[in-house]
């Protein structure tokens, strides 16, 4: 048990991430509206577009609820309490299964749309998200998932506490979370060597396609937030309710992580293509150097299609915006325009 002091310490500590948590979003949020509006409103609608705006809304709706919930700012009564708990698990779980989704799209269009990494991918997506549907159903019910009202001097706010059964559920989930963003991570890492020795046999440089490299980091990125999520779930079983600093902070750090690097990667990879062959005249060529942009002259840029399966039309000097680009390769965008074109294994 915490004393009187420590429990207030971290009331103090927590109200502050909180607020620290919706600040930031909204910042963010602030910060990319117009390459939001640039890159996904006024482009042709795809997929992938769709699942931007899953995960960049719902993301900003469980980030902004979680903050309020389990501090003063909802002070309850205890119905109140229950809904907003209850919606922001739901929120959480479709933002989770849309980003996971987004993520295989992306291994899948590395593997040059390798039907059988796509049914493997889809089939562990699978298992996965019908065991956190499971979990939720049967564990984060209402008479599973008890919430409380507690009252501190003036203030008062919600707590959920978990029972021992959806505990050790949430063990099983962390794990096979665990293994699924391990298989994504060593897909893309291991498509991202073979390209660099692909392309070293050819030119004798090692010249990764820098659109393999920005989706690989990605994928290394979201694998250390999945790792840091799965490690929170772990601290559930320990740290219930408000408890030591550490765990707030990484709970804070998770909500953050989550709800701004995924958007994110959506409009990175779009707008670096469309720096690359739209709108400049010079082609960075990823090692300090920039090479002139051929647009007009005999230089072919692979399409780039992650998951629109229906290719749209070329045009000069790549494809039209009807493709999802977050999905594809450029082979040439990442190179000198002297060096040899390299094409992709089928």
């Amino acid at each position: 048990m915490f004393s009187d002091v420590s429990f207030l310490q971290s009331l103090v500590l927590n109200n502050y991430l909180c607020l620290a948590c919706i600040t930031v979003v909204v910042y963010d949020y602030a910060l990319t509206f117009s390459s939001e509006l640039d890159y996904v409103w006024c482009r042709p609608w795809t997929w992938v577009s769709t699942m931007f705006v899953v995960v960049r809304y719902i993301g900003i709706y469980w980030t902004v609820t979680a903050a309020l919930t389990g501090a003063p700012f909802v002070p309850g009564p205890l119905e109140t309490c229950e809904v907003m708990y209850q919606s922001y698990s739901w929120a959480f779980l479709v933002f989770l299964s849309t980003a996971d989704l987004l993520m295989i799209l992306r291994v899948y269009a590395m593997w040059n749309r390798s039907r059988t990494i796509l049914c493997v991918l889809l089939l562990l997506y699978t298992i996965q998200t019908i065991m956190t549907v499971v979990i939720d159903v049967i564990y984060d019910n209402p008479t599973s998932l008890s919430v409380i009202v507690v009252q501190v001097l003036d203030f008062s706010f919600c707590i959920a506490q978990p029972g021992n059964t959806s505990l050790r559920s949430g063990t099983y989930f962390v794990i096979s979370r665990s293994v699924f963003s391990a298989i994504l991570t060593v897909l893309a890492v291991f498509q991202t060597l073979w390209q660099s020795f692909e392309m070293y046999k050819a030119t004798k440089q090692w010249q990764p396609n820098r659109y393999i490299q920005k989706l690989v980091k990605d994928g290394i990125i979201y694998f250390v937030v999945n790792v840091l999520y799965q490690t929170r779930d772990l601290l559930d079983g320990v740290a219930a309710g408000i408890s030591g600093s550490g765990y707030l902070f990484l709970e804070a750090a998770i909500s953050i992580a989550f709800c701004i690097l995924i958007p994110r990667f959506v409009i990175s990879i779009r707008e670096l293509y469309d720096r690359d062959i739209h709108r400049c005249f010079h082609i960075d060529t990823g090692f300090g150097m920039q090479s002139r942009s051929n647009a007009g002259a005999d230089t072919t840029v692979s399409a780039m299609a992650f998951a629109d399966i229906n290719q749209g039309p070329e045009v000069e000097g790549g494809t039209d915006n009807s493709s999802d680009v977050e999905m594809g390769r450029v082979y040439g965008s990442g190179l000198n325009e002297d060096s040899p074109k390299v094409e992709g294994r089928e």
